[in-house]
This record gives structure tokens, C-alpha cells and sequence, in this order.
């Protein structure tokens, strides 16, 4: 079970994951090497799984934002679906399994209108899809 400093210690590294152990210690009110024990037990127990890093898409060139609801035509065609995700795993930044009438959530970033419209074609050719553009991140 986690407690109320645990709960701190998370909502911190998860802001800044680089954040120095002396500084999260402050802001949690303990020591230094309470907090680094504190973290190994959530890694140990495997509620923090990784640390990772958010990049700005539209910087690296990106422009082309979008969420894509998709639900494979014909079962027999999941292995084409797979294989055209992992072709587009540079493109892709996270592919869900969702509940309702489509099964699967793209979230992805294409450098331009056609390199996304070409993923598009690609994609109804095993999938139904419906997409949702992305027009500004709010937080």
C-alpha cells in the first residue's frame, strides 16, 4: 500500500524524473536516504516500472499530431495489423488496446499530411479507423 509521502514522492518524479534525491527529500520532508529507499521499494515492487522522458514532437518535426481508433476488419488480417504498427514504430508513440466498438487506440506523430495520409491508406487496408486530429496540447 502506498501513503500519503509515497504518493508525494510519485506526483514529484513523475513533474521531473531527474529531480535530485536531496531536492525531493525537501519536498517531502524526509531525508535523502529515506527517500532513495522509499524509491528502490517502488521500483522493487513494481509500481514506478521505468523512468522515461517526454519529448516535443513539432520540434523534431512532427507537425502532424493525430489519435487513431481502429478495429481490424477480419481476424485473419491481426498479423498484417501487427506488422504495420511495428513497420510505423517510429511514427507511432503509443498503440492502446480500448474498450468499445474499436479495440485499438494509435497515438501518433507523422512529419507531414502525406506521410500520415500514406500510413492511413496502409492501415484501411486491414483496418476500419477513425481519426482524431490533434489541434492543441492544453497541459
Amino acid at each position: 500500500m502506498l501513503d500519503q509521502t509515497d504518493a508525494q514522492i510519485l506526483k514529484e518524479l513523475t513533474k521531473n524524473c531527474r529531480i535530485k534525491v536531496n531536492h525531493l527529500a525537501q519536498r517531502v520532508h524526509l531525508t535523502a536516504p529515506a527517500v532513495t529507499a522509499r524509491i528502490n521499494r517502488l521500483e522493487d515492487t513494481g509500481v514506478i516500472k521505468r523512468y522515461t522522458i517526454e519529448v516535443d514532437t513539432e520540434k523534431l518535426g512532427y507537425d502532424r499530431q493525430i489519435f487513431i481508433r481502429a478495429a481490424i476488419k477480419d481476424a485473419k488480417q491481426r498479423l498484417e495489423y501487427n506488422d504495420l504498427i511495428k513497420r510505423h514504430r517510429n511514427a507511432i508513440r503509443h498503440h492502446y488496446r480500448v474498450t468499445g466498438d474499436m479495440p485499438y487506440l494509435i497515438e501518433g506523430a507523422f512529419h507531414s499530411r502525406a506521410e500520415l495520409n500514406d500510413f492511413l491508406l496502409e492501415l484501411g487496408e486491414v483496418a476500419i479507423y477513425k481519426v482524431i486530429d490533434v489541434i492543441d496540447q492544453l497541459i
